[in-house]
């Protein structure tokens, strides 16, 4: 499994990614194809497994601060570690950037994602009530600081 940066061949793949997971955001082709043509609105990370896109990530920066926009894996490889590879993925390129909290939202009701992010050291930082509506969910907002990260690593 390898995790590098979505090309405009991979659109489709993250589209149809999306399609088959109604936990995460579901946007057209023409905002994955934005993000592409203007990275200073974010950038999308896709996790590859035998040339084939099986999961991406989007994120973008806001001064010092992160946040993850929107991030699925396909069913079937879901709990590998693509996810994980992905989010390490970007809290390194965030972090590098300056970054030094990274945000996001995700489903109350949606567990296994809550647990990835905590297993990644995000810890809830308040809740957005009625904040999903396809189908309606509260969001409950995660935050993780970047700056213990980035001295672990230098020490």
């Amino acid at each position: 499994m390898r995790v590098r940066t979505m090309a405009e061949e991979d659109v489709q793949a993250v589209e149809a990614i999306s399609a088959v997971s109604p936990e995460a955001a579901q946007w057209g082709l023409s905002a994955y194809r934005m993000l592409l043509a203007e990275p200073a609105r974010g950038r999308v990370l896709v996790g590859e497994q035998e040339r084939s896109v099986v999961g991406f990530l989007c994120f973008r920066m806001l001064g010092t601060e992160a946040e993850v926009l929107n991030l699925a894996v396909l069913p079937l490889f879901r709990r590998r570690g693509v996810g994980s590879q992905m989010l390490e993925q970007a809290m390194r390129e965030v972090s590098a950037s300056g970054a030094t909290r990274l945000f996001l939202e995700v489903r109350k009701s949606n567990v296994p994602a809550i647990r990835l992010y905590e297993r990644h050291g995000f810890a809830a930082a308040g809740t957005r009530p009625g904040y999903y509506k396809d189908p309606p969910d509260d969001a409950v907002v995660l935050a993780r600081d970047l700056r213990a990260a980035s001295d672990a690593e230098r020490d």
